[in-house]
């Protein structure tokens, strides 16, 4: 999943959690599919961020998945022959690409 501005939001996207107002009346529970209509009423309504299954946004500064893979090959790379190190970086890499896509 992915917090997202609600400028960056586009049709098709799921949310991943419901949409409150500040003072916390939900205006979209999870699983709703995003529209042009709704994106428009819910950037009038004061919402600012919205949270979408997935991670359909590429932000600013932010690695992609296979960045973020090399980056944890690269550190790990001066214990390469230690069997239990490796398995934790399988164990790492695993949860990154999991959290990717939720």
């Amino acid at each position: 999943m992915q917090s997202i501005p609600i400028s960056l939001a586009a049709p098709e996207m799921i949310l991943a959690k419901a949409v409150k107002t500040e003072d916390g009346k939900i205006l979209c529970g999870p699983g709703v599919e995003l529209t042009e209509e709704l994106i428009s009423r819910l950037s009038k309504s004061g919402v600012h961020v919205v949270v979408v299954k997935g991670h359909p946004v590429q932000m600013p500064g932010e690695k992609s998945l296979a960045e973020m893979i090399k980056e944890l090959e690269e550190r790990f790379a001066k214990v390469k022959d230690d069997p239990v190190l490796r398995a934790l970086m399988r164990l790492i890499a695993e949860h990154i690409i999991e959290e990717a896509k939720t």
